[in-house]
């Protein structure tokens, strides 16, 4: 399957993600992070965060856990829905993000490109996405990196 060029550019349907503390809690816990920070408001509040801090891959779970609106369809992109590879993602942070911030993602296709590799051709797929909170405001900024191979026909 090709990943559709001629996606590159367009915004696709904004996505949706709530920040709670419960989420925040369970990837901490889920990845073995004891820092306090992520656990307790207080011991956040005194380390001079306002609310939890959220641990800085966070993000990784807004794919997960966002939400489109009611009856939309996801954009193809032509990428895999299984057998993709996840290369990269790089986050950079524009303002704090905290529990009870509502953020509105939206993604762009930006590049795609080919390899050739030994067992087939490869296609890297670079998405980037702008995350704004509830007042308007751009608080990240995501690049991600997928990778689809179509292995060489057998001989």
């Amino acid at each position: 399957m090709a990943m559709k060029r001629e996606m590159i550019g367009k915004p696709l349907t904004p996505r949706k993600i709530e920040v709670t503390r419960a989420k925040i809690r369970e990837l901490a816990t889920a990845t073995g992070d004891t820092n306090p920070i992520y656990h307790d408001v207080e011991e956040a509040q005194e380390a001079g965060y306002k609310d939890l801090a959220m641990p800085l891959t966070f993000p990784t779970t807004f794919n997960f856990w966002g939400s489109l609106p009611k009856d939309a369809v996801p954009e193809d992109l032509g990428m895999p829905k299984v057998g993709g590879l996840h290369g990269e993602e790089e986050y950079t942070y524009l303002a704090p993000i905290y529990p009870g911030d509502e953020l509105t993602g939206v993604n762009r296709l930006v590049d795609v490109t080919e390899k050739q590799g030994r067992s087939g051709t490869m296609e890297f797929g670079t998405l980037e996405t702008v995350y704004t909170n509830q007042h308007g405001q751009e608080v990240l900024k995501v690049k991600t990196v997928v990778i689809a191979r179509t292995p060489n026909p057998a001989s």
